[in-house]
């Protein structure tokens, strides 16, 4: 029989445990009191800054709130965004303390049912996950996968599907081995090297259905925009879009100019 959280015994042992390993913040690794929060105070705020920037919820670009209506930017109202999805969900931006829990979590298998929850909340917060067939992470070459051990995609969307309705399906495919995208590549380019990289699983049923992808980071976003052709190609009717976190310029979020209108 195992002890309750809020027993003598277990209260205990874990304050025996945080005296010979100290409890640190899991994005900064100071140290924080027994009864704290997996963040420290600077993290946790530094976080919450982060979740609350504005975007667009069909390309997921960063906009001040008044340059969006309806939760859409310009670019997606007139139709002239290239990366237009059926429904993009983030986390936040890239950077501070979220940009760090991804990073801990990449590299030392940690963290997947702290950002799992992360992401479920922000899913939740933009669409009712009941009206989802499926969620399908985007896939990793069997290769990187030795390296690392594991499959960051699929270990997050486990994670969140915990806090929501639906099936994880791993009907997506890699297709051959991808050297790193760097990050001073032309998306042509990009676009060029990742073409035909998926391919759907054997077996796999997608006819009419309504799909989110799960993904950690996005950058340019032209890996999701080949998932989602493969995913269009196989009769998927609607692929959204759901990751921790989006690159994106800082400075433009609060910039009273939509950056998708300069130029024109």
């Amino acid at each position: 029989m195992s002890a309750r959280p809020d027993s003598f015994f277990f209260q205990a042992v874990r304050r025996l445990s945080d005296l010979l390993v100290p409890r640190v913040c899991m994005s900064c690794n100071a140290s924080v009191g027994i009864e704290a929060p997996e963040l420290c105070d600077t993290c946790g705020w530094e976080l919450s800054a982060l979740v609350a920037h504005p975007y667009c919820t069909y390309c997921g670009e960063g906009r001040g709130p008044h340059l969006l209506r309806e939760g859409i930017c310009t670019s997606c109202q007139t139709g002239d965004s290239e990366i237009r999805y059926s429904k993009f969900v983030r986390v936040g931006p890239y950077s501070g303390s979220l940009r760090r829990l991804i990073l801990q979590y990449k590299h030392e298998f940690v963290l997947d049912r702290f950002l799992g929850s992360l992401l479920a909340h922000a899913i939740q917060g933009k669409l009712d996950p009941r009206e989802i067939d499926l969620w399908i992470p985007i896939p990793s070459h069997w290769r990187r996968r030795i390296q690392r051990g594991f499959q960051p995609t699929r270990l997050l969307a486990n994670a969140a599907l915990q806090h929501l309705a639906g099936r994880v399906e791993p009907w997506l495919e890699s297709a051959r081995y991808l050297p790193p995208l760097h990050a001073g590549m032309k998306s042509t380019d990009r676009a060029a090297m990742i073409r035909g990289a998926f391919r759907l699983a054997r077996g796999a049923r997608l006819r009419g259905k309504r799909i989110m992808l799960i993904d950690d980071v996005t950058t340019t976003g032209v890996t999701l925009r080949e998932a989602r052709r493969t995913l269009r190609e196989g009769g998927a009717r609607w692929v959204g879009v759901a990751v921790l976190a989006k690159v994106v310029e800082l400075p433009a979020l609060t910039s009273g100019v939509d950056p998708s209108a300069q130029g024109q």
